[in-house]
C-alpha cells in the first residue's frame, strides 16, 4: 500500500477525496484522486478522545485529516466520505454541543461535501484506523528505498537491529516495522546517516521550516524522528546558517523590570495589533496588519495600501479577526494616529471592546506583538530578501508556519 506505483502524485486541477474512518481506539483517512491513493494517515487516539461519543470520534477524524493535508485542499472543493450518516447534514444542522462547535470552527474556510459511505465500502479508512504505527505520507518514497539501502551498510546498525530481534524485553523503546526501527513511535536515524542532513535543511531551510530559532525546529524534528544528540545537531546546524546570520537580530534581555498584563481567560478575547509600515509595493501595498491573540498566542496577518484609513483598518480587522473570533473583548496597542482617531475609539466603544494604549515610548508593553513583528520580518526576509516586493505572496506561509510552532511560553502551538 506504500510503494510505486500505487501511490500517486496530487494533480491540482483535480478534485481531491478524502476518505476517513475512526475506531474505538483510532483514526484512519487516506487522501485520493481519481480511484489512485495519495497519502494514508492513522493516528491512535488519547485517553479523552477514547471516552467520546462514535459522533466526535468521527467528527475528530475528520478535521483531524484536513489539517494534516491542508497544504492539498485550501482554495479547491473536495469531497469527504465517511460511514458516520449524522454527519452529511453537518453544514445545515442546528449546531447545539460544544463539541460541533469546536469541531466545525476547524473547517471554516475549506469548501467540502460530506458523504456518507457503508462501513463496508470505507474498508481503506476503517483497516487504518485499527493499525497505529508512524504512515510516511509524502507522495514520493524514493528516499526511504535509499534509507533503507544505508541502513544495510550501517555495521552499528545491523548490531542494534540484532539485539531488538533477539532481545525485545530490553529494548521495549524500539519497534521494528517494514525494515525500519522506531524509538518510541519516531523514526529511528543512526548516528552517522546522511539523511540527518536532508532532515535538518527540510526542517529548518525550507518554507515550511521558516529558518525557525533551535526551539522551533528541534519542536519540530522530535514531532517525527529522533537520533541520538539531535539537540545539539539542531544547535550547530542553525548557528551555522548564513542566512540566519545575514538576517535575524542580536537578543539580549531587557532593560529594567516589566510589568506583564493580565493572562487572558478565553481565546481571541484580548487581542494585540500593531503595523509593519515601509515595505516594498507589492501590488500597492506597503503594509501588515498584525493581530496576536493574547492567550492561545495565534496571529493573523493582512496586507494594507500605502495611505490606509482608520476605516481601511477596521474593515480589514473585521475581516481577519471579527467573522472569525466575534469582537475582542479588549485591544492591546501603541499611540498610532490611526488608533487615536475618533472614528476608531468611538466604533470600539460602541462596540464594548476596552482599548488599552501603551505608555508613550514604551514598546514593551505591546511586546508580544512587537515580537511577532520581528518573527514575520525576519521570515520574509530570509526568502525574498532578493526579490522583496514579492513578500504578499509569502504573507499567508508566514501566517502558517508561525501558528504551527510551538510556542515557548505555552510549549504548543497554537493550532
Amino acid at each position: 500500500m506504500s510503494e510505486v506505483p500505487v501511490l500517486s502524485l496530487p494533480n491540482f486541477e483535480e478534485k481531491f477525496v478524502l476518505e476517513t474512518d475512526a475506531s474505538g481506539t483510532g483514526m484512519g483517512a487516506v487522501l485520493i484522486q481519481n480511484g489512485h491513493p495519495i497519502c494514508y494517515f492513522s493516528k491512535q487516539f488519547c485517553p479523552k478522545m477514547l471516552q467520546a461519543s462514535t459522533y466526535v470520534r468521527e467528527l475528530c477524524a475528520i478535521t483531524t485529516a484536513v489539517k494534516k493535508w491542508r497544504t492539498y485542499l485550501l482554495e479547491s472543493t473536495f469531497t469527504i466520505y465517511t460511514d458516520q450518516r449524522s454527519l452529511r447534514e453537518l453544514m445545515t444542522q442546528v449546531i447545539q454541543t460544544p463539541e460541533q462547535q469546536f469541531y466545525l470552527a476547524k473547517l471554516l474556510g475549506y469548501s467540502y461535501e460530506i458523504v456518507y459511505k457503508p462501513g463496508p465500502q470505507n474498508r481503506v479508512a476503517d483497516a487504518l484506523s485499527r493499525v497505529h504505527c508512524l504512515v510516511i505520507t509524502v507522495p514520493h518514497l524514493d528516499f526511504i528505498t535509499t534509507f533503507k539501502q544505508q541502513l544495510l551498510d550501517d555495521t552499528e546498525f545491523q548490531q542494534l537491529l540484532t539485539k531488538v530481534q533477539d532481545k525485545p524485553e530490553e529494548h521495549k523503546e524500539f519497534d521494528m516495522i517494514d525494515g525500519l526501527l522506531f524509538y518510541k513511535g519516531k523514526l529511528f536515524i543512526p548516528p552517522n546517516s546522511p539523511l540527518k542532513q536532508t532532515l535538518l535543511e527540510e526542517f529548518h531551510s525550507s518554507v515550511i521550516g521558516g529558518h525557525s530559532g533551535i526551539h522551533r525546529t528541534f519542536g519540530r524534528l522530535q514531532e517525527n524522528v529522533f537520533w541520538q544528540g539531535m539537540r545539539g545537531d539542531v544547535v550547530q546546524f542553525v548557528k551555522s546558517c548564513s542566512i540566519c546570520q545575514q538576517t535575524k537580530p542580536t537578543n539580549h534581555l531587557p532593560y529594567g523590570l516589566l510589568q506583564p498584563l493580565p493572562v487572558p481567560i478565553r481565546v481571541w478575547e484580548d487581542v494585540s495589533l500593531d503595523f509593519i509600515v515601509g515595505l516594498p509595493s507589492f501590488q500597492t501595498h506597503t503594509a501588515i496588519l498584525v493581530v496576536v491573540d493574547r492567550l492561545s498566542k495565534a496571529a493573523h496577518f493582512g496586507s494594507l495600501p500605502t495611505h490606509f484609513t482608520a476605516t481601511k483598518v477596521a474593515e480589514l480587522f473585521a475581516k481577519m479577526i471579527c467573522k472569525l473570533h466575534g469582537m475582542p473583548r479588549s485591544i492591546v496597542s501603541d499611540r498610532d494616529p490611526i488608533f487615536l482617531s475618533h472614528f476608531w475609539q468611538d466604533l470600539f466603544r460602541l462596540s464594548g471592546t476596552k482599548l488599552r494604549m501603551s505608555t508613550t515610548y514604551h514598546p514593551q508593553s505591546d511586546g508580544q506583538t512587537e515580537i511577532v513583528n520581528k518573527m514575520l520580518q525576519q521570515y520574509l526576509r530570509c526568502f525574498v530578501h532578493d526579490k522583496p516586493k514579492q513578500w504578499g505572496r509569502l504573507l499567508h506561509w508566514a501566517e502558517w508556519h508561525y501558528n504551527t510552532a510551538i510556542h515557548t511560553s505555552t510549549g504548543l502551538s497554537p493550532y
